[in-house]
């Protein structure tokens, strides 16, 4: 049964890219559907043959992969960051009150702010480069893990913990048997929520003047008149986040349901 569902998830998948890349071919050579005439369709956008052969041209001289390693480098340093902050100081605000009323009136005020608001800040504070890159990222994305690490600590079922004291499970016991696998499947959606704004900010700070990157790459295919460029880059995009979906939190989230089964069995 479960061969059966990836299977029709990937010929269903497939067939829905098949028909995304036919549609786009014919908005591009019929000038979108008629609205503007077919020669300026091929800089509005061009056809599918012309941007993956820029992308393969860009990825055989290194071009390509020179910029998403900055850009993928910068987010995995801002997001280490958010994330060692951000989970001792959820579970703190959780477990604490007097911490929670410190700091909740900070997390009210400034969690609401995009990542976007802190670009100008950022480089007027760190200068054009990877400090200020890293600084966007980090206030960008820690705020979806620290709200989603409170919500999971708040969420433990005191049943199952009250259950374990009873049975004399040490305090050690009852957080790596009991809260620890029920603040996991948070932890993995505040990371995969956070990991998204991340995307987002980098590519926002890397717009506006951060040397080299996967925004660097926008702002020149802009420039230059090159929208193969600027497609390339969001494709890019996508296949990087559609990776790290796959390959990271797609088993996390397995591991977790099988945690949490075991915790309430």
């Amino acid at each position: 049964m479960i061969k059966r569902r990836k299977a029709q998830r990937l010929w269903q998948g497939s067939l829905a890219l098949v028909i995304f890349v036919f549609i786009w071919h014919i908005a591009s050579t019929t000038g979108l559907f008629g609205h503007v005439p077919p020669e300026y369709s091929q800089l509005l956008l061009p056809p599918p043959s012309v941007v993956f052969k820029a992308l393969f041209e860009m990825a055989r001289t290194g071009y390509l992969w020179d910029h998403v390693s900055v850009s993928i480098l910068r987010v995995a340093i801002g997001f280490s960051l958010a994330v060692i902050i951000a989970v001792p100081l959820g579970i703190g605000m959780a477990l604490s009150r007097s911490l929670n009323n410190f700091a909740e009136p900070l997390v009210r005020i400034f969690s609401p702010i995009p990542g976007v608001a802190w670009v100008p800040l950022a480089i007027l504070w760190f200068g054009l480069g990877d400090e200020a890159a890293i600084f966007i990222i980090a206030v960008g994305s820690i705020f979806p893990v620290l709200l989603n690490t409170i919500q999971g600590v708040q969420d433990v079922d005191t049943h199952l913990i009250n259950a374990a004291r009873i049975m004399g499970a040490s305090h050690s016991q009852i957080v790596r048997r009991v809260m620890f696998p029920s603040l996991v499947p948070y932890l993995v959606t505040g990371f995969r929520t956070g990991l998204g704004f991340a995307w987002r900010v980098v590519i926002a700070a890397e717009l506006v003047g951060v040397p080299k990157g996967i925004g660097y790459m926008l702002t020149i295919g802009r420039s230059t008149g090159r929208t193969e460029v600027t497609i390339v880059t969001m494709i890019v995009l996508g296949v990087l986040m559609l990776t790290v979906e796959e390959i990271v939190f797609a088993p996390l989230e397995q591991l977790t349901s099988s945690w949490r089964r075991t915790a309430t069995a």
